[in-house]
């Protein structure tokens, strides 16, 4: 939840908001206009108050962060591109892999920006791609509760190339070339399911692993090591129990209470509880109501609400994005119980901050920040209180974001003035 003073609200009454010059026109055109530096943009005048009585009003005023809020990350190394998804103007965007720089104060430019109404793009989180068939996947999560998928050259305003309707609050995106099949983290069922790539509309995953044996408590992150046939999930701890679960979509209304509950028979006392945060890996071919293979869990892991999850199937690590304190940990692949990090990187140094996705590539962890306007590419081995590498910047250094997160609700404080944004 964010809280934004009515005094700082009202000394921005009037002032001018900087937007990227013509986006619109570019998004249609399929271009983008965030490569631009801060002089090249027009300012935007915030509304004033209109004294007129219904109608067509604008606002008085807006607490509106006019750039890109990178979440989810996917690295190409066959042709050298990194994708991020956007979850504050809805929209992916593309770079070259080596994009960004350790000292420049401007924007990077992107190759690609899927943008606009006929994309299906909105609150996005996870992301992927695929070299082979050269296609982009991203799947929104609290809202639109649907997977998109564009081909490599889409840019601006399109429609994808194909959608596919998935259960509500679907998070991360992992994708397994030799199997041909995506899986995904849900989040409130807490479980992973698992479609073919070229699934569409309302086609049934081919199996999904949910249950009170799985341990899984609100799945974030995931990844499918194939190398080692295990798939890898980041959990929250909040645990909500299926027979709980409200049917939100056309999706989740095809499953019975029993079904949505994973397990044998529905609990009619079951309640939710918070468990710590983990990380679980199970066998790459688990099916139903498993147990994983390894947990890691406990005060040493410094586990604490992990977002993106990624393994270095070479040198057998899991790279954890750690939100709660603005870290990366790194655990030997085959971790399991409360045992520490075999490296951490956290510290003012590093400028992480609100990491979401982390993706490793040629030796490099890459780190997509949701709390500024920032992605960061440290060494694969970088460890403790370190400068990342580069910095792929998506609005001029010091833009402050608004970290809004999906709010849908706002309340105001009137004993302290405060406007209170839950996300």
């Amino acid at each position: 939840m964010f809280v934004a003073t009515t005094e700082a609200a009202e000394e921005t009454e009037g002032a001018m908001c900087l937007m990227p010059d013509g986006v619109d026109e570019v998004a249609a055109e399929g271009g983008s206009g965030f490569g631009r530096t801060v002089s090249e943009q027009s300012p935007i005048a915030i509304p004033k108050r209109s004294d007129a009585e219904g109608g067509d009003l604008a606002p008085v005023r807006m607490v509106v962060d006019p750039y890109p809020s990178f979440n989810g990350v996917a690295v190409d190394t066959t042709n050298n591109l990194v994708m991020m998804s956007d979850t504050n103007r809805k929209s992916l965007l593309v770079y070259d892999r080596d994009a960004g720089s350790p000292t420049s104060k401007e924007a990077a430019a992107p190759r690609q920006h899927i943008m606009g109404p006929d994309t299906g793009v909105g609150f996005v989180a996870g992301v992927a791609m695929d070299p082979r068939h050269r296609e982009l996947f991203t799947v929104n999560n609290d809202v639109e509760d649907r997977l998109v998928v564009f081909d490599y050259g889409a840019r601006g305003n399109l429609s994808p190339k194909r959608l596919l309707y998935v259960p509500h609050q679907s998070w991360g995106i992992a994708f397994a070339p030799k199997r041909d099949v995506i899986a995904l983290s849900v989040q409130t069922p807490n479980m992973v399911v698992v479609f073919r790539r070229d699934a569409k509309k309302f086609d049934a995953p081919v199996r999904s692993v949910r249950g009170p044996k799985t341990q899984m408590a609100d799945p974030h992150g995931i990844y499918f090591d194939e190398t080692h046939n295990e798939v890898v999930v980041a959990n929250h701890g909040n645990f909500r129990p299926g027979e709980l679960i409200t049917s939100y979509t056309a999706y989740d209304a095809r499953e019975s209470r029993q079904e949505r509950s994973g397990g044998d028979k529905v609990d009619e006392n079951a309640r939710g509880r918070f468990l710590p945060s983990s990380v679980t890996v199970y066998d790459g071919d688990a099916n139903g109501d498993v147990a994983p293979r390894r947990v890691i869990q406990g005060p040493l892991s410094q586990i604490d609400w992990p977002m993106g999850v990624a393994v270095d199937e070479a040198n057998s690590e899991i790279v954890v994005a750690n939100n709660g304190d603005n870290s990366v940990l790194v655990f030997p692949r085959t971790a399991d119980g409360d045992v520490p990090p075999r490296r951490v990187i956290r510290g003012p140094l590093t400028g992480i901050k609100g990491p979401m996705g982390v993706a490793i590539a040629n030796d490099e962890i890459y780190v997509a920040n949701f709390g500024d306007h920032t992605a960061l590419v440290f060494p694969r081995v970088a460890a403790g209180n370190v400068r990342p590498r580069r910095i792929i910047r998506n609005a001029p250094a010091g833009r402050e974001t608004s970290g809004f997160g999906n709010p849908y609700s706002v309340a105001f404080d009137t004993k302290r003035r405060e406007i209170l944004v839950p996300n």
